[in-house]
């Protein structure tokens, strides 16, 4: 009897143990998951503060207003279907947003004046490390 006792109790414990290792693997791998996970990206504020800025500076008219608008929400939305692909391909990521961030300014030359343009690309960060939102928006 004493034997029966000892060995249910050994084997509860290798069972417990056991246990306890794997809810220790799968807390470290959802910790994993949580630092390798996108960022939140709000596409509609940083959309409005993007023609917070856009509007002003480069006077859109009335008819400009919602061209531009959408062409700033297609640009937004492209970038945050981008955004997973950051983590696992840096090079990848980089050359999408490059080319998105290069139709932008095409699909903008057409629809603004030549004056608006200038103005436009005076506005355009150099990189990433610009806080304003155009950098959040084309890198």
């Amino acid at each position: 009897m004493k034997k029966r006792l000892l060995i249910v109790m050994v084997l509860l414990g290798t069972i417990s143990l056991a246990n306890a290792q794997s809810v220790g693997d799968i807390t470290k791998a959802a910790n994993k998951a949580s630092q390798t996970a996108v960022p939140a990206f709000d596409v509609a504020s940083i959309s409005n503060q993007v023609m917070g800025l856009l509007n002003p500076k480069l006077k859109l008219t009335d008819a400009q207003k919602p061209i531009v608008n959408s062409l700033v929400n297609e640009t937004l939305n492209k970038k945050k279907n981008l955004l997973p692909t950051m983590a696992t391909n840096k090079a990848g990521y980089t050359s999408k947003m490059t080319a998105n961030r290069e139709s932008f300014i095409a699909k903008m030359k057409k629809n603004i004046t030549p004056a608006q343009f200038s103005a436009l690309t005076s506005l355009l960060p150099k990189s990433a490390s610009s806080a304003s939102a155009l950098a959040q928006m084309l890198y």
